[in-house]
């Protein structure tokens, strides 16, 4: 809380801090009791406005006036209006994007990958990886069985 903002609480909601915004109520407060001298003037003015102000009389509005600002007022949307909601989502551009994304990469991997056959020949790392992930030598097993 810097001074300047105290003052511009004072001069903007009044002399009493109860009528400061309550996030910055308690820094306003220990800024006044740690420096009541810096702030005496805007308090002073903020509390004769406020007292002048306390006198006016309550204005009566008018009916016709009154019922005029409601009818003019939003409404809130009525639930069920618009779309379906997404099975209740606030965003439903959130699951429409991880389906686009899932759908590119499907698209990526399939136009862009190596077609590999059975025909190919392999090489030895790939025999190799082919041993070890599986426990035994396919090209061995296939003779084996036709054996």
């Amino acid at each position: 809380m810097t001074d300047d903002r105290l003052i511009e609480l004072i001069e903007t909601w009044g002399a009493e801090a109860a009528c400061w915004p309550e996030a910055e109520r308690d820094a306003g407060k220990a800024l006044l009791r740690a420096h009541p001298e810096r702030f005496a003037g805007a308090l002073a003015q903020a509390r004769e406005l406020d007292l002048m102000l306390g006198a006016l009389p309550e204005p009566e509005m008018p009916r016709a006036l009154t019922e005029a600002i409601i009818a003019a007022a939003p409404r809130p949307k009525r639930a069920g209006s618009g779309l379906p909601g997404w099975f209740g989502l606030k965003t439903p551009w959130a699951p429409a994007s991880g389906f686009a994304a899932a759908a590119l990469g499907l698209f990526m991997g399939l136009t862009m990958a190596p077609v590999a056959s059975a025909e190919d020949e392999m090489t030895a790392e790939v025999e190799e990886l082919v041993v070890s992930a599986l426990g035994f030598d396919t090209a061995t097993y296939a003779v084996e069985e036709l054996e």
